[in-house]
C-alpha cells in the first residue's frame, strides 16, 4: 500500500516528510510483529530489550544506568522493567563490590534459557520481515538509516528541536 493510500493523503508532502512518515509507519509495522512474538513468550518488547542487553553484557552484569543507555526504546522505565523481570526470575541484582551504592543486573539461568528459546524465532521473524530485500539492499538501507539517525542526533545537539517550545493555550 502506498503512503498516500495508507494515510489517505490528498497530495503527497515533500520528500523529507514522506521519508519521515515512511520511517514511522515502518517502525510501527515492525514493532507489531515483534510484540506478537515476545507476548507469546510472556514478555513485552521492552523486557526483551533489557534481557538482550543484560545477556550480552559482562559476567558481572550491567548497572541499571548502563542498561538504560543501551535501550532501543528509551522511554521505558528501566528500573521497573528490571523489577518485573527479577520477579519472574529472569534477572537478578547483585551488589557491586567496588561501589555498594550500585547494583548490577545479571541474567539468571532461567532468563538465559528463555533468550535461547527466542533466538531462533527472532531470527526467523527478521528473515521474514526483510525477505523482500536482498542482503545488499538490507545493508544499504541500514547504512542510510544510520547516516540519517547520526545526522538527527547532531541536529538535536546543535539546535534542539525547532518549534518545540512550550504549548500555549
Amino acid at each position: 500500500m502506498t503512503l498516500q493510500e495508507e494515510l489517505q493523503l490528498s497530495r503527497l508532502p515533500s520528500p523529507g516528510v514522506q521519508l519521515a512518515l515512511q520511517i514511522m509507519l515502518t517502525r510501527e509495522a515492525v514493532v507489531r510483529l515483534q510484540e506478537r512474538l515476545f507476548e507469546s513468550h510472556g514478555l513485552t518488547i521492552q523486557q526483551y530489550n533489557v534481557l538482550r542487553i543484560v545477556r550480552g553484557g559482562p559476567a558481572k552484569g550491567h548497572p541499571v544506568f548502563e542498561i538504560e543507555r543501551r535501550m532501543i526504546y528509551r522511554f521505558a522505565n528501566v528500573t521497573r522493567l528490571v523489577d518485573r523481570l527479577e520477579a519472574q526470575g529472569l534477572l537478578k541484582r547483585t551488589q557491586d563490590p567496588q561501589d555498594r551504592r550500585v547494583s548490577r543486573v545479571v541474567i539468571t539461568p532461567k532468563g538465559r534459557r528463555l533468550m535461547e528459546r527466542l533466538d531462533g524465532p527472532v531470527q526467523e521473524l527478521t528473515a521474514r520481515m526483510t525477505g523482500c530485500l536482498s542482503e545488499a539492499e538490507c545493508l544499504a538501507l541500514a547504512d542510510s538509516l544510520e547516516h540519517l539517525r547520526d545526522h538527527c542526533y547532531r541536529e538535536e545537539a546543535l539546535h534542539g528541536v525547532p518549534g518545540a517550545g512550550p504549548v500555549s493555550s
